[in-house]
């Protein structure tokens, strides 16, 4: 039997992110035309960074550690710029209700079950694979606890910020080892990658709305 081709599991499982994370953010109303342009900006930017990743043409080949984790923050800060000034989107985020933010964290848990199949099959480093891959399902999973718990009034605000920083941690974590310590072994346009530059920076910003609410003590 042939096996997957890793970067077109990745590539169905961004997929898979979008339809998910477009579900949440309807749960408490239909989002309309906000949905329509949600849609297309996190296709047309999976389409470009497909592209990219295909033809090898994001990054140098030996691009240095330091230099691709600056590459990785700074692609995360323009992800928040972009959710920040964009005003449809920020009044989306802004609104939404504790409960949707942390139950957009629930899709990792597919991509940690991802990442322990990569490191069965070689794809991934074993180590980094199998850590990897129980740290972004424990994410999903205490988000999906967290947002549960919130929604029912059980200790809600003491599982999000578990949640929430257990989730950080698990994404500063995995991107500063990626970078620092793995790309001599697996270069810069890993299937990896399709994680790396469009959910990630997303999930994190999640985290970061959420923490918002908790200082806050909105719902």
């Amino acid at each position: 039997m042939q096996s997957l081709n890793p970067a077109w599991t990745m590539i169905g499982l961004d997929v898979l992110m979008i339809v998910y994370t477009l579900w949440a953010l309807s749960l408490r109303q239909p989002l309309g035309t906000k949905g329509h342009f949600v849609a297309f900006g996190l296709l047309a930017w999976l389409v470009s960074l497909h592209l990219g990743l295909s033809n090898q043409a994001l990054f140098p080949a030996d691009i240095s550690g330091i230099a691709f984790l600056t590459v990785i923050f700074a692609g995360v800060g323009l992800v928040g710029v972009l959710l920040l000034v964009i005003a449809p989107i920020r009044r989306l985020l802004l609104g939404l209700r504790q409960e949707q933010l942390l139950l957009l964290q629930g899709i990792r848990v597919f991509f940690g079950a991802t990442f322990l199949m990569q490191a069965g099959t070689g794809v991934l480093p074993q180590t980094f694979g199998i850590v990897d891959g129980f740290t972004h399902i424990g994410a999903g999973f205490f988000g999906l606890i967290a947002a549960f718990s919130v929604a029912a009034g059980v200790q809600g605000a003491r599982r999000a910020w578990f949640a929430n920083l257990f989730g950080l941690a698990d994404i500063l974590v995995v991107a500063s080892s990626l970078a620092l310590v793995l790309l001599p072994q697996i270069g810069p346009h890993h299937p990896m990658m399709y994680a790396v530059f469009l959910p990630a920076p997303l999930w994190l910003w999640f985290h970061l709305f959420s923490i918002r609410k908790l200082v806050r003590g909105e719902k």
